[in-house]
């Protein structure tokens, strides 16, 4: 697509005539595009505030949030051209860049933040070769190209994060405030579960011991028996290296 700007740039864009296309009847979104929105309106009519993020990540965040050495999440893409020295893979998990914009609304004066995010992360994949084939532009490359390239391509799911600094129920005339702490973000957890459509049956929570939370303030949230996710308090040496608030919270 930034090939083919170029090129009608360069020409003129007066001579590409204008042509309103027709759209298909009855698609719609998909159930996944459908499940995505349901999901992200759940949480803004809970309280939390949608922010999107950089998609970068380098191994001090990492250090920072306590990962050992050997965790998965620790196995990323690196990039070719990184934008930054700092920052030159791509994250695997949400929390980092999320947790970087917490710290920044926090140094500008907020006190009381609930934030989350929806996107992607990536994994790199186990290919055969160093590299993935070059393929020709003068005709459509065959099956077996595409395949061999798709092998190199990094798996992308969908997560979903939440974090809580400060009071998640203000003070005023009305009573006392409440500050956040670790049972937001496993209701956090449920609410992002129910608005996906998932029965209470097929949902499990149960004490859990992940980095970055707190070993006895983390839940592991299970569907179906297979652990999908963690929420809880995090680990107060992750929230001195990050310098945030004690007592943050965070699921994804």
């Amino acid at each position: 697509a930034d090939l083919v700007e170029e090129v009608v740039r360069l020409d003129g864009y007066d001579k590409v005539p204008s042509v309103l296309p027709i759209a298909p009847p009855g698609n719609g979104l998909t159930p996944t595009q459908r499940r995505r929105r349901s999901i992200a309106r759940a949480l803004a009519e809970a309280g939390y505030v949608e922010v999107l993020s950089y998609p970068f990540v380098g191994t001090a965040a990492l250090d920072a949030l306590g990962l050992p050495h050997d965790d998965p999440r620790r196995s990323s893409v690196m990039l070719a051209n990184p934008l930054s020295e700092e920052e030159p893979a791509l994250r695997t998990t949400l929390l980092p860049p999320l947790l970087a914009t917490l710290r920044r609304n926090l140094g500008r004066g907020q006190r009381d933040l609930a934030l989350f995010e929806i996107g992607l992360v990536f994994h790199p994949r186990d290919a055969e070769g160093d590299a993935p084939p070059r393929m020709g532009v003068a005709d459509r490359p065959s099956d077996e190209e595409l395949a061999a390239a798709e092998a190199f391509v990094p798996e992308q799911p969908w997560h979903v994060a939440v974090v809580l600094a400060g009071a998640i129920e203000p003070s005023g005339w009305w009573g006392d405030g409440r500050q956040a702490g670790w049972a937001d973000a496993v209701a956090a957890a449920r609410l992002v579960l129910d608005a996906a459509g998932l029965p209470a049956g097929r949902i499990e929570v149960r004490a859990g011991q992940q980095a970055p939370w707190h070993p006895g303030r983390c839940a592991e949230i299970l569907v179906d028996g297979a652990v999908v996710g963690h929420a809880g308090e995090l680990h107060p040496a992750a929230v001195a290296a990050l310098e945030l608030p004690p007592r943050t919270c965070a699921m994804e």
